[in-house]
């Protein structure tokens, strides 16, 4: 009986060289299940959201006006996160000796720029298994604590590669180390 050896994958992410600069590309990591669920949830909601709406002009009611608010704000919220698995994606790339991070989705771009010197405790990060699989959370949002890789910047701690697992932090991180200044990797 032979064994065979695993087969080794490549990583998830694109590293391409752009106009003298590196950029690593993590796109939005997807989960069919959660994506076909939100998708018939959202449908749901159209449902219930007009049968509100019609009640809402038919006869004004306090309550069914502030649940048709709560009712908007949870379906944007859905629709978000549909629109980040569907087409998003983070963008790493290290521009003079500062680190640019950009978070793109259905063709807007935010870009967050870090000054390289004042980075610390640039490292892996593995987050908590249920975060990991179920990538609900979305990386462009203040609070976020999901991410392969962390940094200390002054007072907040940073967070990058949401979905993506310890060991492909490792590769990225490899590819930073060699760009940003040697202080990003020291501890705080």
């Amino acid at each position: 009986m032979s064994v065979r050896y695993e087969e080794m994958t490549a990583p998830r992410f694109k590293v391409e060289s752009l106009g003298g600069y590196e950029q690593i590309t993590l796109r939005a990591r997807r989960n069919l299940p959660l994506t076909l669920f939100l998708i018939a949830w959202l449908g749901a909601w159209a449902f219930g959201a007009i049968s509100a709406a019609k009640t809402l002009t038919s006869n004004f009611q306090p309550f069914v006006a502030f649940w048709l608010v709560a009712w908007l704000v949870g379906g944007m919220a859905a629709m978000t996160m549909l629109a980040w698995w569907l087409s998003g994606s983070e963008r790493l790339r290290v521009v003079g000796s500062d680190l640019e991070i950009s978070y793109r989705m259905l063709g807007m771009t935010k870009r967050r720029l870090f000054r390289g010197s004042d980075i610390r405790n640039l490292s892996t990060h593995e987050d908590q298994p249920l975060g990991r699989y179920s990538q609900m959370s979305l990386p462009f949002f203040p609070g976020n604590k999901s991410g392969c890789l962390k940094f200390s910047y002054g007072a907040r701690t940073i967070y990058v590669g949401a979905g993506y697992d310890q060991a492909e932090g490792q590769f990225i991180l490899n590819l930073l180390r060699k760009r940003l200044p040697a202080t990003a990797m020291t501890p705080d």
